[in-house]
């Protein structure tokens, strides 16, 4: 139960990273394997860490982080999704925002606040009851981040070369998007 609830888990929890990670895919004019790998290893590496931070808050009772960490998702997507549509409006050329790893950092704390608060739920959802079992489940959600947000990267590459700004409009949008669902679910 513990393998099969992480892989459905880290599924889920990666939507939001594989939607990000495509957009600064259709910002990437490089076309190396870096940037790919970096933003896929970033998202991953959060997930990973988030639900163990939600399973040590769970554990400790506390249940206060869910709904605040969904504003402060909100806000950070939201900000960053209708900064880009902005920006694309005025002719700001994709390459000239490429890939920053400051945004990028931020980016994948905001996409892993629901991983932290499913780690609240961990031990009734997927079995993990002990710390060797949580860290088995947060690797595996890891791990199918990394999958995931690789995919996305390249996919949103194959998508850039369409045409940069109405990639980087809809990228914004579905940044918008996913902060809203966040502030709807809480």
């Amino acid at each position: 139960m513990l393998v099969i609830s992480s892989l459905v888990i880290g599924a889920a929890v990666a939507q939001d990273a594989f939607a990000v990670s495509a957009m600064y895919g259709t910002r990437d004019r490089t076309k190396r394997f870096f940037p790919a790998f970096a933003a896929a290893f970033t998202f991953a590496l959060f997930q990973l860490f988030m639900p163990v931070l939600g399973w040590s808050v769970g554990q400790a009772g506390s249940r206060a982080v869910g709904s605040l960490g969904n504003i402060i998702a909100f806000f950070i997507l939201s900000f960053i999704g209708i900064k880009m549509m902005i920006d694309s409006k005025k002719g700001i050329e994709n390459n000239s925002i490429a890939f920053n790893i400051r945004s990028l950092i931020l980016m994948a704390f905001a996409t892993s606040i629901d991983a932290m608060t499913i780690g609240i739920t961990l031990p009734v959802t997927a079995g993990a009851d002990s710390f060797p079992k949580l860290m088995l489940c947060a690797c595996i959600i890891g791990a199918v981040t990394f999958i995931i947000c690789f995919t996305g990267y390249i996919i949103g590459r194959r998508i850039s070369t369409l045409k940069p700004s109405l990639a980087q409009v809809i990228g914004g949008a579905v940044l918008v998007a996913i902060g809203i669902k966040t502030l709807l679910v809480s």
